[in-house]
């Protein structure tokens, strides 16, 4: 019989029946839609997450033809979205989900900006006409063909102000799978996450799939690093994963800001109120003994390491790792 998960009665109980996984469905021998060439997905949803990130949900929006294709997309990979240079020229508004972040540009303007390192765009000759984007999805229907992407807004940013003319009907392209990194099924005892930010979005759609396996009991570690509490994404997402065995995380948040003087002190009851039922959130920065805390509890077993969000942040936790004499890492 299933039971709904609000009917939990939240004691945390050690054998809770709820405390259950649901199988994977088998892989089926379908072709997939993501071949390595640009496919249409049509907008179907747009969900504001915090001031300046969305979640989009994009479903196939191919040929009838592509019936008995499936979309198969392994957590942690990305996908490529291209836009038309001219996407202006189609003066397609501004959807009215964000307005509000756009009143907070004060006008700026996207101008041409000096040479930087970009990511390969794998569509070079057509560079002219198009640019592109990576994005990670966190969630896939294999079978209903969609999935979502977290998109984190940058003002001034020229796909940024794509995303902002999308509303639900539009249709864009994708094209894809990329990426290096493949879970094998309990191919360690634990694996450790450091994310940041949007950069969120693989280590949880792995850490996800590794859930929703019932074969699969890697112990499973989540360090994710935020600037306030408003800015945690997928908040209660994580929430719903603890409760399963086998799961654990730590919100660190580097610049909550509050009148009382509990910051200094790293207690706040400012935060406190709205911190819910046993939230593991720490005002303060994540710092190396941090770090350390956590992998040193794992010396006794197998355990890989997954790092993602802004270069410092990677470099700094990637520095902190290999003092530890750990080589057995990905960088995302």
């Amino acid at each position: 019989m299933d039971v709904d998960l609000p009917e939990c009665c939240g004691s945390g109980c050690t054998n809770c029946v709820l405390d259950r996984k649901t199988a994977k469905p088998p892989t089926s021998d379908a072709p997939n839609i993501l071949d390595n060439s640009y496919r249409t997905f049509q907008v179907t949803s747009i969900t504001k997450c915090t001031a300046n990130t969305f979640l989009f949900r994009f479903r196939y929006a191919g040929s009838h033809a592509d019936s008995d294709r499936q979309l198969a997309i392994p957590p942690g990979s990305h996908l490529m979205l291209r836009a038309e240079r001219g996407f202006r020229d189609a003066c397609r508004p501004v959807a009215k989900i964000f307005e509000q972040w756009r009143s907070g540009e004060r006008g700026m303007e996207v101008r041409p900006r000096g040479p930087v390192t970009r990511v390969e765009k794998y569509d070079k000759a057509e560079r002219d006409l198009y640019f592109s984007r990576p994005y990670t999805p966190i969630r896939v229907d294999r079978e209903g063909r969609s999935f979502e992407v977290l998109v984190k807004l940058e003002t001034g940013g020229e796909m940024s102000e794509y995303f902002t003319t999308l509303d639900v009907g539009v249709v864009t392209e994708w094209k894809g799978v990329y990426g290096g990194f493949s879970w094998v099924r309990n191919g360690w005892k634990n694996l450790v996450g450091f994310g940041q930010g949007v950069g969120l979005a693989p280590i949880y759609s792995i850490m996800a799939g590794i859930l929703d396996d019932e074969e699969d009991e890697t112990r499973l570690n989540l360090q994710y690093c935020c600037s306030d509490l408003d800015g945690v994404l997928m908040r209660s997402d994580l929430q719903t994963m603890g409760k399963y065995w086998n799961f654990g995380y730590s919100i660190y948040l580097s610049r909550e800001s509050c009148s009382c003087e509990g910051k200094l002190v790293r207690s706040c009851k400012c935060l406190s109120s709205r911190i819910k039922y046993n939230e593991p959130v720490f005002n303060h920065r994540l710092e190396e003994v941090d770090i350390e805390n956590v992998l040193k509890k794992l010396v006794n077993g197998s355990f890989h390491v997954l790092i993602c969000g802004n270069e410092s942040f990677t470099k700094f936790v990637e520095s902190c790792v290999t003092r530890l004499g750990i080589s057995d890492y990905y960088k995302f």
